[in-house]
Order: structure tokens, then C-alpha cells, then sequence
């Protein structure tokens, strides 16, 4: 198992929120919240429970859902919450034979200080998914624990979900990913070389190779690099690799932030999506090509100031 924040000995007691919790959006924040009230009136140890690969990915492969962020990406957003300590169990058809109860002792075994676990109301464990939250506190109980179920948090009348912001990134809802989320939409990746074509006429690009297969629809977009040192503003391309007249520039996400000059080849970086500017269009030449590429930064940069002021 790994884990990653405080050290594996920790003396006080521990609550764990357990979940697959891909993309970290406000309904599993609640969860966490839930997860360090209760440990700080425990005078313990918050910590988070999930489990990779994803479950649906080992046990379903061909229905797998495209998952939302990466595990770096994951990891990050739930230190960001407050959880003090992340551990992730391997999953494996093995732990997904487990009955309900014999699952809530192994934690028991692998987290002696274990006192708390805290889920969201959706969460469903053991054999065949039969450990729900009807069951989970009186199981719980037989293992020595107590269990806190979190309400579910809604947008627009409905549960936010997982399931909810992915059909809304690939629609390209990217404000209704952003109000689930708590944040906009980003793909991680690896800046590669592209093609230089950018840099001939006046727009370099980064080329990122998006980690995850989820996107966005092809298009411009206002959208934001984040480095190491800072985040910033530019316009930034996704293409549809799928269209012949577009195959040519392969399956990346070519962002241009101006003024931002300097060798970013082979850094782990985000790109993240503020608003959908305009579709794809072929120009006749390079100059034409220019021109457009000029209103759509200005078109970008507009676009990220007004959402920074919201």
C-alpha cells in the first residue's frame, strides 16, 4: 500500500475518508471536510483512503469511465483539502471478492489507529458492491468502528458526480465542469516538440501530450499553463486527430502564452480550460492564419481576465 503524508506510525487515531474520489470535485471536499472535523475532534490524524487502478478500469475494462485527473493530479487536490495523510490500496479482483465485513477488518489490520470512516452516500463496497451505506454502520460497528455517511451535494438539482463533470467536459459544459469541480477543467501531461509552424509566424506553442484520453471538444480555447512557478494566460488549440484535414497535428493540446519564451521541453505540466473560443478553421496562408491567431489570443486573454474577476 502507499502511502504519502504523515509518517505510517502515527500514535493518534485516524479517520479516514475512503473513496475512488477522480477529479476531487466539492462533493468529495465535503467528504474530506466531514473526515478533518472529525479527526480534529478526536485530536487525530485526517486521512483519505482510494484505490488504483480505478475500479471500473480492472473489473470493466471495455466500460471503464475516462477518468478526470491523473493520480499526481488527484494527490494534489486532496492535500490541497486538509487531508493530512493519502494512502493508496491496490485494487485487485481479489480485494473485490471481499464480503463487506471482511474488508472493513482488513483496514482494521492494515490501520491499527484506525476510529472513523467517512464516505460519501453513494459509496458501495465488498463482493458484488453489496456493502452500502445502509449496511456500513452496523458492519462497521462489528469491526470496532464508527462510520460517517456525507449527504451528497447537488448542482442544479442533481448529485454532483464524477459522471456528471465528464459528460460535461467532453460536451463542453466547461462552466458546469468548473462549478463541480471548484475549479476549471486541466489535462497533465509532457510538453514534446511539435512542428515550429507556431514560431514562424509569431505564436509559439507549447505542446503538451495530455496524460488522459478525456478532452474537451476540438477548438480555441482561453485557457491557462501552469508551471512550476506560476500559471499563465494564452490561447490554446485541441485538435480533432480524427479529422483528415486535421490528423496533421496530432493528438496534443498546442497552447501560445505570450510573452513566455524559454525551453519547456519534457516538463510535467497543466494546461487548464477557461472557455471555448471558436472551432477549427483551415486559411488560405500564413498571414491569414496570423491574423485569426491574433484575435483568438485576444479573445483568450479577455476571456481569462473576466473569469479571474468571478
Amino acid at each position: 500500500m502507499k502511502s504519502t503524508g504523515l509518517p505510517s506510525d502515527t500514535p493518534p487515531p485516524l479517520v479516514l475518508a475512503i473513496g475512488q474520489f477522480d477529479g476531487v470535485h466539492i462533493g468529495h471536499r465535503a467528504v474530506f471536510r466531514a473526515a478533518i472535523d472529525s479527526a480534529q475532534d478526536r485530536m487525530g490524524v485526517a486521512g483519505c483512503l482510494t484505490f488504483y487502478p480505478h475500479i471500473a478500469q480492472l473489473l470493466d475494462p471495455n466500460h471503464a469511465p475516462l477518468l478526470l485527473a491523473t493520480p499526481d493530479q488527484n494527490e494534489r487536490h486532496i492535500l490541497a483539502c486538509g487531508i493530512q495523510v493519502i494512502h493508496t490500496l491496490p485494487f485487485s479482483r481479489e480485494l473485490a471478492a471481499m464480503e463487506p465485513g471482511d474488508f472493513l477488518s482488513l483496514l482494521r489490520l492494515e490501520f491499527p489507529t484506525l476510529a472513523e470512516v467517512v464516505v460519501g452516500h453513494n459509496f458501495t463496497f465488498g463482493r458484488h458492491r453489496s456493502g452500502t451505506t445502509q449496511t456500513l454502520p452496523r458492519l462497521a460497528h462489528t469491526a470496532g468502528l464508527q462510520a460517517r455517511i456525507v449527504p451528497h451535494v447537488e448542482r442544479d438539482g442533481a448529485p454532483i458526480s464524477s459522471t456528471r463533470i465528464r459528460h460535461a467536459v467532453t460536451a463542453g459544459n466547461l462552466d458546469l465542469a468548473r462549478a463541480m469541480l471548484g475549479r476549471p477543467f486541466a489535462l497533465a501531461g509532457r510538453i514534446i516538440r511539435g512542428r515550429a509552424v507556431g514560431r514562424t509566424i509569431g505564436f509559439p506553442t507549447a505542446n503538451l501530450q495530455p496524460d488522459l484520453p478525456i478532452r474537451p471538444p476540438p477548438g480555441i480555447y482561453a485557457a491557462r499553463l501552469h508551471l512550476s512557478d506560476g500559471s499563465h494566460a494564452g490561447a490554446a488549440f485541441l485538435p480533432d486527430p480524427s479529422a483528415p484535414a486535421q490528423a496533421h497535428f496530432g493528438d496534443v493540446v498546442e497552447i501560445h502564452v505570450p510573452e513566455l519564451d524559454r525551453d519547456l521541453y519534457d516538463q510535467e505540466v497543466e494546461v487548464s480550460f477557461t472557455q471555448f473560443i471558436r472551432a477549427y478553421m483551415p486559411f488560405p496562408t500564413l498571414a491569414a492564419a496570423s491574423q485569426q491567431i491574433a484575435r483568438d489570443v485576444h479573445a483568450a486573454l479577455l476571456a481569462d481576465r473576466t473569469s479571474q474577476e468571478t
